[in-house]
């Protein structure tokens, strides 16, 4: 039986309370994880009977080296072990994804190549399309930037921005 999620979404940075529980969700709560916190757009988070299980930030800290305009990121997507394969992840890319289209932005997302989970749900979109690979800094790590194609400006009845070939189309 599924657990009943609820879902909250914040349209203000989290709170130091808010922060310390959904610090919860990351291995990594740097200071990486706190800048993404402080220029949020919107912290979309699942709930289950009140405690975080699951979480994603929009942002405008955008440190890779994309080359669309104006680029707000879907960043920092944690769901918690128990509660994965629920859809959550799902819920929560798709709420981000409505509210950065919504801001005339063009929405990106960085995923690290060691996590197949995130590349299967990416590969498997017309939504997104790979922008290009790249070194990640401090890490060392290869990452991929995603960008959304067009199909997903369509989803909310607006044309994309013109933005000399920036936003890419899906193959």
């Amino acid at each position: 039986m599924n657990p009943a999620i609820d879902y909250a979404l914040s349209y203000a940075p989290p709170t130091a309370a808010e922060r310390k529980a959904l610090s919860l969700l990351t291995p990594d709560a740097g200071p990486r994880w706190h800048q993404k916190l402080d220029h949020a757009l919107l912290t979309v988070t699942a709930l289950h009977g009140g405690t975080p299980v699951g979480l994603g930030v929009l942002h405008v800290s955008v440190v890779a080296p994309t080359g669309v305009d104006s680029p707000v990121e879907l960043g920092a997507m944690y769901v918690h072990p128990a509660y994965r394969r629920l859809g959550i992840r799902e819920r929560i890319a798709a709420s981000r994804l409505t509210y950065a289209l919504s801001t005339g932005g063009t929405p990106i997302t960085v995923i690290d190549n060691r996590n197949p989970a995130s590349w299967r749900h990416f590969e498997r979109s017309p939504q997104w399309a790979v922008e290009k690979e790249y070194i990640g800094w401090p890490t060392g790590w290869p990452m991929t930037i995603w960008v959304a194609t067009e199909s997903s400006w369509y989803r909310t009845h607006k044309a994309p921005p013109v933005t000399g070939g920036a936003l890419l189309e899906s193959v």
